[in-house]
């Protein structure tokens, strides 16, 4: 059997400890926060952000380096006969366009998914991909099989809207109406990509609303739940018993780290399920 290198970026919010402890390779990617560049979990920590967050600093984030990338692909390669890297959903990221270009010149040594998958759910979906290859099947079909079925679906609902606006996501104008109007925005992750999904009154109509959708019309036993808050473990306590009950399934917890937190902001909470590769 082969032996694979499994490489994410740290849009999956993995910590350094636990990619270590699971043996996924992760690429790091740089953060600005008033125009001075960081690299996620290396020389900027998610309390810094949540902290340039919270006095509303322009915080952004851009691709990993390209030869930051290739460098990595060639380090592991020396040990690896092939690298497994399962980027963020290319509808939130020039990432996996850019990576499924670089591996040409890797003459199939380099397999790159063009998933839908975003944020922790990468890091479930690299675990079932070793399950995969493990049990004999080669990397373009694992690649494949997440390309054909994997599938996650989440409900995303932001504390307010500051993040948001200050990342182009929504107008100032439309985030100074809604705070007046007092309404809670709640964003769906279908397909890879972030669309506004239902607007309702307040944050606990929205946490009612987001483990409906997310339960409704499938079947729960076929699916990886979880809830992941930013800086609201509280109310992730709170909810993800309520989740549970909703699904009749254990549900993971986690938490938004730099990348995705960047764009949703502190005190967001999102309810997930991501479906199991069989």
């Amino acid at each position: 059997m082969k032996k694979v290198a499994l490489m994410c970026d740290s849009s999956a919010d993995i910590t350094e400890e636990e990619a270590k402890a699971l043996d996924i390779h992760v690429l790091r990617m740089p953060i600005t926060i008033d125009g001075k560049e960081y690299i996620d979990s290396k020389t900027i920590s998610d309390n810094d952000i949540i902290e340039a967050l919270r006095a509303e600093k322009q915080v952004k984030t851009a691709q990993p380096v390209i030869g930051d990338m290739v460098n990595m692909w060639i380090d592991l390669l020396k040990d690896y006969d092939e690298v497994f890297y399962l980027p963020l959903s290319n509808k939130l990221s020039g990432t996996c366009q850019t990576a499924i270009g670089l591996s040409k010149k890797f003459e199939g040594r380099v397999h790159v998914v063009d998933s839908e998958l975003v944020c922790y759910p990468v890091v479930s979906v690299l675990k079932m991909a070793r399950e995969l290859l493990e049990e004999g099947y080669s990397c373009a079909q694992v690649k494949k099989k997440i390309e054909d079925d994997g599938e996650l679906y989440a409900v995303i609902i932001p504390e307010n809207l500051t993040a948001l606006k200050n990342g182009g996501r929504i107008s100032p104008a439309a985030a100074a109406l809604a705070g007046l109007l007092k309404i809670q925005p709640l964003l769906s992750v279908e397909h890879g990509a972030i669309d506004l999904v239902d607007k309702v009154r307040t944050l606990k109509k929205a946490y009612r609303e987001g483990i409906e959708r997310v339960t409704k019309d499938i079947h729960p036993e076929d699916y990886i739940w979880m809830i992941i808050d930013a800086d609201n473990r509280a109310m992730s306590d709170e909810l993800k018993p309520i989740l549970e009950e909703a699904c009749g399934q254990p549900v993971e917890q986690r938490t938004f780290k730099a990348v995705i937190l960047t764009h949703t902001g502190p005190g967001t909470i999102g309810f997930g399920r991501i479906r199991k590769l069989k």
